[in-house]
């Protein structure tokens, strides 16, 4: 008896999480795609290479093949003049105002600053809330918690990470500081941040963080779409393009890989 009620609650949460996937996007974008190539004839192919696609890029082994080029990332124990964080977005009604993605990034690059005794720059204007002026209230709820006395500057007026690396190298030649720095960005972000703060002249030290690439074994969950892997997709393949785009402004952006 005990035997056979377990095995309907374990039947029944498999197919209420099963439900889950399916239901809720993309699960239930690829089903609609699916079904369109049953019913239109003409387009048949496209609908079933656009619902593959999307079934693919929304599984774990999907998103971790996209990634795992961009998230192998050497580093060093190499030490260095500065630390530079790149902004990663902000939420000015928040207590802890820059999203948690970017509040990582923060958050090391203060450990990296206190540890090796050198000035942290905060990179980033954008583009809908000031994301240095939101930085610096978080800092200063740090500093005070941790009492965590570095020096610190923001950099404001970049929008993208070509601006990072530009307006950054500007500022470091104001204060003459040596452009040997340790970049802390997200791990999937950190090959073009790296190719971009070189062609501007430093040498860079990857710190990366906030890795979406899996290890282990798969299990069966891991096939079916969810939006956390679609979004990480998105986060990958939006690299890759950036990376190709460079090239439109005359970056060479391999040869400027490590």
């Amino acid at each position: 008896m005990k035997n056979s009620q377990f095995f309907v609650k374990i039947s029944l949460c498999f197919l209420s999480k099963l439900f889950t996937y399916l239901i809720l996007p993309p699960g239930s974008c690829v089903l609609i795609l699916i079904t369109a190539s049953f019913l239109v004839k003409r387009f048949r192919w496209f609908f079933m290479v656009s619902a593959f696609v999307l079934w693919f890029i929304s599984t774990t082994p999907g998103k971790n093949l996209l990634l795992s080029y961009l998230e192998d990332i050497k580093t060093s124990s190499d030490t260095a003049s500065a630390v530079v964080v790149l902004s990663g977005g902000s939420n000015p009604y928040d207590r802890i105002k820059t999203y948690p993605e970017a509040f990582k990034r923060l958050m090391y690059g203060i450990l990296l600053a206190k540890r090796y005794n050198i000035p942290l720059i905060f990179s980033g204007g954008g583009l809908k809330y000031n994301d240095s002026a939101q930085a610096k209230n978080d800092i200063e709820i740090i500093a005070k918690i941790c009492n965590c006395k570095i020096k610190i500057y923001f950099e404001n007026k970049s929008l993208n990470t070509y601006q990072n690396a530009k307006y950054t190298s500007k500022f470091f030649e104001k204060m003459k500081i040596k452009k040997d720095i340790f970049i802390v960005t997200s791990a999937y972000h950190q090959k073009r941040a790296n190719i971009l703060f070189r062609y501007f002249g430093f040498r860079v030290h990857s710190r990366p963080v906030n890795f979406f690439k899996e290890r282990g074994s798969y299990v069966f969950w891991d096939f079916l779409p969810q939006m956390g892997n679609f979004y990480k997709s998105y986060k990958a393949i939006h690299e890759y393009i950036g990376i190709f785009s460079l090239y439109l402004r005359g970056i060479p952006a391999f040869s400027l890989l490590e």
